[in-house]
């Protein structure tokens, strides 16, 4: 598994991860040991740790959230959805909040960006719902503030343990009451395809981010999709939950990107954030490669981290109540 203690972020991130100004940060840096010990340097990193204890108490700990558990949903595969997942669940708990990520697709790749390596035999989900294992012996550190289920191949024995149990679009519902305390967000990342285990996922989802690509054939994949969640919902008895659908992978230059954002504005403008795409970033792909988040080596002017955060920021929204902002100091 990767090790993290070492990496670290810049002040300037933290600016752009908590929205407050250069002075406050540095207010709080300033009992903060630099990653090489030296002060005053150009563009110096500060760890994980600290930068998360510092952005805790000037950003997460000032919110109350109502709607904590979340999930990253799209049957068809390639939409960018478990990158965007990745950069969401990270940059949350460099923000401060308490998170934990559930890897839903026995393909593993968000797994593999988090820097699990697939071979081993961590406990799954499978565990969790057919063995009656806790989930706190499936759940795995990744550094301060992200914990992590992770899946490798075994998950794929989940759907027929589901199809054998009672109330088989619950379960994974029933199992989170355990630890829903511990978090401020449970995030899950889903396999693209339409599965018991991603009906248990959208069963437990207080909001569902679908993401999509901006061209023609993911949106008429969409338009599928949309239909079966409702009739899902229906089948169940239950009202929706929230649904924010992210456009991704947005070329300015691209006619065809252009297109499909007039239609999704048309057809879906009240589940969208206004005039907002996530622009197609090489680093993205960079982050997956590395198992680093955008904030960890993104320049300041990095499109996909900007883009990322006002996507966070918009969840958050979505999520979150905010309380009366202090300056407070308090070791998380």
């Amino acid at each position: 598994m990767k090790e993290y203690s070492q990496e670290g972020i810049t002040a300037r991130t933290m600016m752009a991860l908590s929205g407050f100004s250069k002075p406050s940060i540095h207010r709080f840096l300033k009992d903060k040991e630099p990653i090489g010990g030296k002060k005053n340097q150009k563009n110096q990193k500060y760890y994980l740790s600290d930068a998360r204890e510092i952005i805790r108490n000037i950003c997460a700990k000032n919110y109350l959230i109502h709607k904590k558990i979340l999930c990253f949903y799209n049957f068809k595969g390639g939409t960018g959805k478990t990158s965007i997942c990745y950069q969401v669940s990270a940059h949350l708990a460099m923000m401060g909040f308490r998170v934990l990520v559930i890897d839903a697709d026995p393909q593993g790749h968000l797994s593999t960006s988090l820097g699990f390596d697939n071979a081993q035999g961590y406990l799954t989900l499978f565990d969790v719902i057919k063995e009656n294992i806790p989930f706190t012996r499936a759940i795995k550190s990744v550094y301060s503030g992200l914990d992590c289920v992770p899946a490798n191949l075994s998950l794929t024995r989940i759907e027929v343990a589901l199809n054998e149990m009672p109330r088989r679009e619950e379960r994974v519902k029933m199992a989170l009451e355990s630890i829903r305390e511990v978090y401020d967000y449970i995030i899950f990342d889903t396999n693209p395809t339409i599965s018991n285990l991603n009906r248990n996922v959208l069963t437990a989802s207080d909001l569902v981010n679908i993401v999509c690509e901006t061209q023609p054939y993911s949106l008429n994949g969409l338009k599928l999709l949309m239909e079966d969640i409702n009739t899902f919902y229906r089948s169940m008895n239950m009202n929706p939950p929230l649904m924010l659908i992210i456009p991704n992978k947005y070329e300015d230059r691209m006619s065809s990107s252009g297109e499909a954002m007039s239609l999704l504005r048309k057809n879906y403008s009240e589940i969208m954030k206004p005039d907002f795409a996530v622009r197609k970033s090489e680093d993205i792909n960079i982050a997956a490669k590395l198992s680093l988040p955008l904030g960890v080596f993104a320049k300041s002017n990095s499109n996909a981290f900007e883009d990322v955060i006002e996507v966070i920021n918009h969840i958050i929204g979505l999520t979150a109540d905010k309380t009366q902002a202090t300056l407070k100091f308090e070791v998380a």
